[in-house]
């Protein structure tokens, strides 16, 4: 089992059980955006590029039409449940 779910786990049943002061609440929220951002940095840090241009022209338009899609659904999303992005 990778570490990160055990992590996850723990932190969510300390949460629940009120182990996490308040106080401390918009702090991890911070925290918890930042690692966010880092570890999506490293996930597109990672691509290899020549492996993609490999897969040549067919595969680079059909994978940047589905990431557009998403974009266009999360966008959708968030305007329908009318939430802030900041």
């Amino acid at each position: 089992m990778p570490w990160f779910i055990i992590g996850f786990v723990l932190l969510a049943v300390a949460r629940s059980t009120g182990l996490i002061p308040e106080t401390v609440l918009p702090v991890l929220a911070i925290l918890a955006t930042a690692l966010t951002v880092v570890a999506m940095a490293a996930l597109g840090l990672g691509v290899d590029l020549r492996a993609i241009a490999a897969a040549g022209p067919r595969v680079s338009v059909v994978v940047t039409l589905s990431l557009l899609l998403l974009a266009a659904m999360a966008l959708a999303l968030v305007r329908v449940l009318d939430m802030n992005i900041h």
